[in-house]
């Protein structure tokens, strides 16, 4: 099982489960379109809360799959498809008409950063890392990363992150902005589950106006999406970064 989803109203809950890293793929990417599409036809939702039952968030783009197509054309434009599903299925995400919650225990990085980045609100534990460290195999964060953490936290904060490959603790993520709360590691869920329900004790019309308004302050630039799909693209025929994720695999 890859995710479980719990549509009981108001709050639904989605549980990332493929173990053990919860690394996406393309059937992955799939099981979450279908889950967000299962939000949107239930009007009495009006949050999600996403998490894990692994030991991480998030790791991010399977590797092994980023592996298989690397420094061939036509595994350079798989994966240009492939990057280009994130990008639906996180801009569905942010889209949704319900307020969108992140709790992140252990790692979120890469496209699990990026999935995070695509909820309103995150809550990260203060031993957790956070980062976006693709430039280490050669890659970059191609799924909304360049574009989404630029616009939350600044061209300066971004810039130190993807970058140097820095990974923060959640401790540092709140000072950065990267998430409005942290906590101890042992009270995520609870403090996750509690902001949950006051958000779902709101005005449910008020909430989606208002999460309309900002959304158009924080809409993405078409070419900023487009410059990702196309480095990456061209960063797959790359012979440097078939070596790191060879490099990195082996590890």
């Amino acid at each position: 099982m890859r995710i479980d989803f719990d549509a009981s109203a108001p709050v639904a809950t989605l549980t990332l489960c493929r173990s053990p890293m919860n690394a996406i793929d393309d059937a992955m990417l799939d099981a979450l379109a279908g889950a967000l599409e299962a939000v949107t036809a239930h009007a009495a939702i009006t949050v999600l809360h996403l998490r894990s039952n692994q030991r991480v968030f998030c790791a991010g783009a399977d590797l092994r799959m980023v592996a298989e197509r690397v420094g061939s054309a036509a595994g350079a434009a798989a994966m240009a498809e492939t990057v280009c599903r994130f990008h639906r299925v996180y801009d569905t995400l942010a889209a949704l008409p319900v307020v969108t919650i992140a709790e992140i225990n252990g790692a979120a990085l890469g496209g699990g950063l990026e999935l995070a980045l695509a909820c309103d609100l995150r809550i990260a534990g203060h031993a957790s890392k956070l980062g976006l460290p693709e430039a280490r195999v050669g890659l970059l964060p191609g799924a909304g990363g360049t574009q989404r953490l630029t616009r939350l936290c600044g061209p300066g904060v971004a810039a130190r992150l993807i970058l140097t490959g820095e990974a923060v603790d959640g401790r540092e993520a709140e000072r950065i902005g990267l998430v409005q709360w942290a906590a101890p590691d042992g009270e995520v869920a609870d403090l996750a589950a509690g902001i949950a329900t006051r958000a779902a004790g709101l005005s449910a019309e008020a909430v989606r106006t208002a999460k309309q308004c900002i959304g158009i302050a924080a809409r993405l630039d078409p070419a900023g999406v487009r410059a990702e799909v196309e480095g990456i693209t061209a960063l797959m025929l790359e012979a440097s970064t078939r070596q790191r994720v060879t490099d990195f695999l082996r590890k």
